[in-house]
């Protein structure tokens, strides 16, 4: 069969287009680090692609969750840990002001300092954490505690916890609520504290004193059931850590381009399409000389 000079035209220009697509692919998957970009490219591994990615989504999440919750209580630890200190002290001026060789004027100094360490416990339990009450449940535009009509303070927060899903199947709750029987003891017992003081009463300051101890061991509870759940946490947020880890990996050893083997195919095709070009060159030089003749 006689092959015409268009044919072979023809022939050389599929040639052509053929490399010039094998270029622009190895030149998208160089760029993209990536074997295939859409589901023509390569329709089982790019759905294998979107199941793995759809699960490193939600191992993602569970694991922003997770530091969520714990960044929560991490910083309610912190508040409860200077509370705390602020009982052991107060404790401590107890044991000290329950003497009974003091005097007035002593103990109306103590009341001083037993006065800026409620404020000081007043300002821990209505902290903040970005911007939202630490300790006041679900309420967290309100400050957990506000001073009422009859000087107590008084707690203000809701009765909810703020709970977080880390997955489908398990909840944390992140936060303590400032409702908590430590809390009031610990106000009543400074405030009872700091007015013996005042009226130099040491029956008082000696009956405040076991007050101080009650509510500082409730605050040592309250530190210690914090603790644990972060504890639990650290070992769920390692495991979805793992997880994410893991599905990295699979994504990277699944979709990453053999970037030595596409250099040494484009050279292939470049050597290619520069023989195809100079095929055409004289294809086209044969085709003038046979017109002109």
């Amino acid at each position: 069969m006689r092959v015409t000079t268009t044919q072979m035209y023809d022939n050389l220009l599929a040639g052509v287009n053929k490399q010039l697509a094998i270029q622009a692919k190895g030149n998208e998957q160089i760029s993209s680090g990536t074997r295939f970009q859409r589901p023509a490219d390569a329709g089982l591994d790019y759905k294998t692609s979107l199941d793995l990615r759809h699960a490193q989504v939600g191992v993602t999440g569970s694991l922003d969750a997770a530091k969520t919750a714990e960044s929560r209580l991490g910083a309610s630890q912190t508040m409860l840990n200077s509370m705390q200190n602020i009982m052991v002290r107060a404790q401590s001026l107890a044991v000290q002001q329950g003497s009974a060789g003091l005097t007035a004027a002593e103990r109306s100094s103590a009341a001083l300092e037993v006065g800026h360490l409620l404020t000081q416990f007043a300002n821990d339990v209505n902290q903040k954490w970005k911007g939202q009450s630490l300790f006041a449940g679900t309420a967290v535009d309100k400050q957990a505690f506000t001073i009422d009509s009859s000087g107590k303070y008084a707690y203000t927060g809701s009765s909810q916890d703020r709970v977080v899903a880390i997955s489908d199947t398990l909840q944390v709750t992140s936060n303590i609520r400032g409702d908590a029987p430590s809390f009031s003891a610990a106000f009543t017992a400074l405030q009872d504290f700091e007015t013996a003081l005042k009226a130099n009463d040491t029956a008082g300051v000696t009956a405040a004193l076991g007050g101080l101890n009650t509510a500082g061991s409730g605050m040592i509870d309250l530190t210690s059931e914090v603790g644990g759940r972060l504890s639990a946490l650290q070992v769920t947020r390692t495991s979805f850590e793992d997880m994410k880890f893991t599905l990295d990996k699979q994504i990277n050893e699944h979709e990453a381009v053999d970037v030595p083997a596409v250099v040494a195919r484009l050279q292939q095709s470049s050597i290619a399409l520069q023989a195809s070009y100079s095929q055409i060159s004289q294809v086209k030089s044969l085709s003038l000389i046979n017109f002109l003749r």
